[in-house]
């Protein structure tokens, strides 16, 4: 079986990458991204321990939608997932000009063209995820506050807990939604690694409290698979 690096090699546009952001080409043109229907959703969602991962879902009717920036389109929000590390460094799947951060939140979309993620993986405009870089700080970040209480919640694999879609709140500020980002053609970073995803990456980390994103809780409690 071929390993990760072994795949990247033979692809063109394999993902996470490092990024060099003063030699990114700046495209005046773009837009800032348009959120539908986050925060401001009145459906609860679902956050799971999978054994891998912190997941979360909205279970709605109407799922929330990002669309604008380099998307031709809208996107229907899928899942939302994180990756983190034992350090405030390398938690991060993107580096940013050579600096790695404390964990990274994906949320995943899928082309509102096609019928669902499962479909749209197999077309090279099927998925657009937007990615944040997490930075560990000494003071806490109370918008984190729900959704860090439902962590600890779920410390078990398949554990899970109902969250309300305000535990998104965090990401309704200018600097976060309006910020400057770093887009590319890229894959999943996960097999079979198909090269489907259009990757935005937002510059400016979110801040939250080193005891919010305390390794002790999230690997050792969270994440029982390390």
């Amino acid at each position: 079986m071929l390993t990760a690096e072994q795949i990247s090699k033979l692809r063109a546009s394999q993902s996470p990458i490092a990024i060099a952001v003063q030699r990114c080409p700046t495209w005046s043109s773009l837009e800032p991204l348009v959120f539908k229907r986050y925060w401001d959703n009145e459906s609860n969602g679902v956050l799971l321990n999978t054994g891998q991962t912190a997941y979360f879902t909205l279970d709605s009717p109407s799922r929330p939608r990002i669309s604008g920036g380099p998307l031709i389109g809208e996107y229907i929000f899928e899942q939302m997932h994180f990756h983190w590390s034992v350090d405030d460094f390398t938690g991060c799947e993107h580096v940013l000009d050579g600096h790695g951060y404390a964990a990274e939140c994906h949320l995943v979309h899928y082309n509102s063209k096609y019928e669902s993620l499962e479909a749209a993986v197999a077309h090279a405009d099927g998925l657009a995820v937007v990615g944040y870089l997490l930075e560990a700080v000494d003071a806490p970040n109370p918008s984190f506050d729900m959704f860090v209480e439902g962590l600890e919640q779920i410390k078990k694999p398949e554990h899970s807990v109902v969250l309300s879609a305000e535990s998104l709140a965090w990401m309704n500020r200018e600097d976060v939604t309006s910020g400057s980002y770093v887009t590319y053609k890229g894959s999943l970073t996960t097999p079979p690694y198909t090269e489907c995803v259009t990757w935005i990456i937002y510059e400016k980390p979110v801040q939250i409290g080193t005891e919010q994103e305390d390794a002790q809780i999230i690997y050792q409690n969270v994440l029982n698979y390390i």
